[in-house]
């Protein structure tokens, strides 16, 4: 609900400034500044210069080594004696708002306006975090409020704190992205996503499973494998020109200032499933775009009226409860991540062919999975361009929602009476705002691709001839991307 009151505030506030313009669902019709194939012509013209650029004036093995340094902050003893009783303060408060959200959710007003839960979960958390980890550093390493809890617990409770599983190799990242793939599906297609009841008890089972993970095979060992947000904030983290890791028992804590991008440039070995979170993260954006355009309406419309889809979708829905919306939007959500992952293998398949035997030492697959790093700055560019305005409109209200957060008629702070401004950015500056995020993630996924290969492979000829196929597929995605963001203006 919240969530569809912000994607229509472009077009509303469109439909009031031009006049005799089509806007989306609302029988007006709106006209883009200029025609779309020129934005999609010069984002595509933008980022074939980049690799043009690259290819002529960064030809030594080593142009990445002035983009990975990076500086030691905590050398500096005024920020190492204010670190840790920062961080001690900022998972406290990330405590509290944990317990504050599900007691909202659980004993709060149902009405998803009037209940905290709501827009701290889907605004503030996921897409403000997000936000944060993205363009500053990945501060859920440090707040995540999981392992402080569950650390608490033990030491208050005297025992273990894990009882020493060892957790199978084979399973890698596998459980995290099952579990991001449950949580693409609940934002995306479960109806009752903006039902507070609904929401605290599904944070409640996850943060369950998440502990019971914890004491089997460990605090950092759940984190690093199975926790799907603490991964996916990480890989946003890798995006971001602070590097932030809490101490733990192995590894004392980090904060580093670094490029951006500069993250994604790891020299560790990418796992197949490590692979595999990061397309599904783009795959699942994607999908969040392209449900709501017409198209998606018209497959929608031909899946109801053939007959044997229609009754599959029936009998599926008499089974399980869900309407024939939600189970269409389930198989189209499951699509998704597989053409990612077979266009993927496709383009490396072909990136490896035209380089031939030019690699460095590694196999195949080690080749083709770090160029997945690539792929970040395009996901972190699609998610701040699509999710921008729900941040800065829907996420006001928080503001009415601190003085009241149960929905009872509290008045805390003086703000329960607070209106929400829905013209706090216009449809113009956020449109251009979006063309300009898309297009420098996409300039900085090729400058981060040439680094990548310029380490792969042996000569500077065959890191270029690998990053063809890889540059026809960010010029695709651009297209696509401002397609979607252009559909509810023109569609």
């Amino acid at each position: 609900m919240l969530r569809a009151l912000a994607r229509a505030f472009p077009v509303l506030a469109m439909a009031c400034m031009a006049a005799g313009a089509h806007a989306h669902g609302f029988g007006q019709r709106f006209d883009l500044p200029l025609p779309l194939w020129l934005w999609l012509t010069g984002a595509g013209a933008t980022i074939v210069l980049t690799f043009v650029a690259l290819a002529l004036f960064a030809r030594q093995r080593d142009f990445g080594t002035a983009f990975l340094r990076s500086m030691d902050l905590l050398r500096f003893s005024p920020l190492r004696r204010v670190a840790h009783p920062l961080a001690i303060v900022l998972r406290t408060i990330s405590c509290v708002l944990f317990v504050l959200t599900l007691a909202a959710g659980f004993f709060g007003n149902p009405d998803a306006y009037a209940n905290l839960i709501v827009t701290m979960v889907w605004v503030l958390w996921w897409v403000g975090m997000a936000f944060f980890c993205a363009l500053v550093g990945d501060l859920w390493e440090v707040v995540n409020p999981l392992p402080a809890m569950y650390r608490a617990a033990v030491r208050l409770i005297g025992c273990r704190e894990s009882l020493g599983w060892a957790y199978p190799a084979r399973l890698g990242a596998w459980p995290a992205v099952a579990l991001f793939f449950v949580f693409a599906w609940v934002e995306l297609v479960w109806q009752d996503k903006d039902v507070p009841r609904a929401i605290a008890t599904a944070l409640l089972a996850y943060s369950a499973l998440s502990w019971g993970g914890m004491l089997l095979f460990g605090v950092e060992t759940w984190r690093s494998q199975a926790d799907a947000f603490a991964m996916v904030f990480r890989v946003l983290g890798r995006f971001a020109p602070f590097e932030l890791r809490s101490s733990t028992p192995a590894e004392r804590a980090r904060l580093r200032l670094r490029p951006y991008a500069a993250g994604l440039l790891a020299s560790e070995r990418v796992s197949n499933s490590m692979a595999a979170f990061v397309l599904l993260m783009l795959a699942t954006v994607t999908f969040d775009g392209f449900h709501e355009t017409p198209l998606m309406d018209r497959i929608g419309t031909a899946a109801q009226t053939s007959r044997p889809v229609a009754e599959t979708l029936f009998a599926l829905s008499s089974a399980t409860g869900l309407d024939e919306t939600q189970w269409l939007n389930t198989v189209v959500l499951l699509l998704f991540p597989f053409v990612f992952v077979l266009i993927f293998r496709g383009v490396g398949a072909w990136m490896l062919r035209l380089a031939g035997h030019a690699r460095s030492e590694g196999s195949a697959d080690a080749d083709l999975n770090a160029m997945v790093w690539s792929l970040v700055p395009i996901a972190v560019a699609y998610h701040l361009a699509h999710y921008v305005s729900l941040l800065l409109t829907t996420g006001q209200f928080i503001i009415p929602l601190a003085s009241d957060p149960f929905g009872w008629g509290w008045n805390l702070f003086g703000t329960r009476g607070r209106a929400v401004d829905l013209g706090i950015v216009s449809p113009a500056v956020y449109w251009y705002a979006a063309v300009a995020l898309i297009v420098v993630g996409h300039v900085l996924a090729v400058i981060v691709a040439h680094i990548e290969a310029a380490r792969r492979f042996v000569s500077h000829r065959a890191a270029l001839l690998s990053q063809l196929p890889m540059l026809a597929l960010m010029v695709a995605y651009t297209s696509l991307s401002l397609w979607i963001m252009a559909q509810p203006i023109v569609g």
